[in-house]
């Protein structure tokens, strides 16, 4: 292949994908800062999802790697033709300084290198759904993957693309998409804000700063929320959309030093993601899946699958089929969303040895985590069963020597019972957990912080 062919074949595949733009091939611009003509191998402008963009693209047919100095010359011109995003294919590759400039480097604009034979990884959309009939159409923001497989409770994760989940997670820099389902109509962004901020606060010291989100031509409203967490090694930036029935949010994880940039990348999305309903019948989707699960070797995405099953008879309200197939799911892996849903459903219909049972198994997952407590005593809570998680966490501890862990339960009893109004009998079990934790933690761990503020 020459270099024009090269260049044609990535014009076209930029034609094919933003059908609605224009673009343009070898765009002459008088740059904004040099007031010199500058050349761009191929320009894209135009409007996505009501969102505006201009991408100069630049086309290496070189037969070595990119090196930082190509990136630093791309990237001036990209400041100076004006455009807000920058792509550089390259035929050969990048060196790892190059890759690392691009994502790093200039926070006024976002710059991507990809080789000639990845280029249809670039600026992917997909369908996230929501259980049955909600889902949000997303696009992957510029540079970034969107990964419906390596999910956090069971939706997309989005991060650096070449990257995997586990580099962008050890980088702090990656984002996770999630549902609230609304119970009642007036439920608001500034109600789960709220309620978020005390579930924060709860476990560490935290500042929050407010940003209006992007203004969307549905005129759904958007929202940022900043936390500085003090336990957190990076911010955790939430953006939302409150549709009718639903809210949706993205949580971006990224180091100070890099907000600004990774904040484009969450108003973007915040811009673009597009609600839709999915109308598919459960009998029929339910079959299908049936079908697939024997041939699935991955016990843990076999036990995806049942659960999938058991949250379709869920809607279906067929209670008996749908703890069965909760049950299928767990024979194969502890799934934390299947215990969750047993754990709720056991409660629901007062099969309390069942619930203390699958609550056992849950608790083990990561006792050391105050997530897994947290989200328990919720369970219970919601099925107006306190007492009842009360005896289940105190009958728990025999189980456990670690004082760490005797702490986190402790710690949680003292939770309980402060949020059930019983103060003196929450002090004794705060007072207990001081005691566990301090014979194993470092004395300038959040803990005793959020210790010391209870035992006011």
């Amino acid at each position: 292949m020459n270099w024009k062919k090269y260049e044609l074949e990535i014009l076209t595949y930029f034609q094919e994908t933003y059908p609605e733009t224009t673009i343009t091939f070898d765009k002459k611009i008088v740059g904004k800062f040099s007031k010199v003509e500058r050349q761009i191998d191929i320009f894209i402008e135009g409007e996505i999802a009501g969102y505006d963009i201009k991408i100069a693209v630049d086309c290496k047919y070189f037969s070595k790697n990119i090196d930082v100095r190509e990136v630093g010359t791309f990237c001036s011109l990209v400041e100076d033709v004006d455009a807000h995003q920058g792509v550089l294919i390259t035929k050969k590759g990048y060196t790892q300084g190059a890759i690392n400039f691009a994502f790093n480097g200039n926070q006024k604009v976002e710059l991507d290198i990809l080789n000639f034979d990845k280029i249809k990884e670039f600026q992917g959309f997909t369908a996230i759904p929501y259980v049955s009939n909600f889902s949000v159409i997303l696009p992957a923001p510029f540079g970034w993957v969107l990964d419906l497989k390596n999910s956090i409770n069971n939706f997309a994760t989005l991060f650096q693309r070449g990257l995997t989940l586990k580099e962008a997670q050890k980088k702090n820099e990656w984002m996770y998409v999630q549902f609230w389902k609304k119970e009642k109509s007036d439920f608001s962004i500034e109600n789960l804000i709220e309620f978020q901020n005390g579930y924060i606060q709860e476990n560490s010291k935290a500042e929050f700063e407010y940003k209006t989100g992007p203004k969307r031509k549905d005129n759904y409203k958007t929202q940022i929320r900043i936390a500085d967490i003090k336990s957190y090694p990076s911010l955790e930036v939430t953006g939302f959309i409150e549709f009718e029935e639903t809210i949706f949010y993205i949580v971006l994880f990224t180091p100070k030093e890099l907000l600004n940039k990774n904040l484009r990348k969450l108003q973007y999305l915040l811009s673009t993601a597009i609600p839709a309903k999915i109308e598919f019948n459960n009998n029929e989707v339910i079959k299908q899946l049936l079908n697939e699960i024997p041939n699935t070797l991955d016990k843990e995405e076999k036990s995806q699958k049942y659960y999938q099953i058991a949250i379709w008879y869920k809607e279906m309200e067929d209670n008996e089929k749908e703890i069965f197939y909760l049950k299928k799911s767990l024979e194969e892996f502890p799934h934390y969303s299947s215990l969750k849903s047993i754990i709720n459903e056991s409660l629901k219909i007062e099969d309390i040895k069942e619930s203390e049972k699958y609550s056992l198994i849950f608790s083990g997952i990561e006792p050391k985590n105050p997530r897994t407590f947290q989200d328990l005593i919720e369970l219970y809570l919601n099925n107006e069963k306190p007492e009842l998680i009360e005896e289940f966490l105190k009958d728990l501890r025999k189980n456990y020597t670690e004082f760490e862990i005797l702490g986190n339960i402790n710690f949680h009893l003292g939770l309980l019972n402060s949020g059930l109004g019983k103060e003196s009998k929450a002090d004794s079990y705060f007072k207990l957990a001081k005691s566990n934790f301090k014979k194993v933690l470092p004395k300038n761990h959040q803990v005793f912080k959020a210790l010391k503020q209870r035992l006011k």
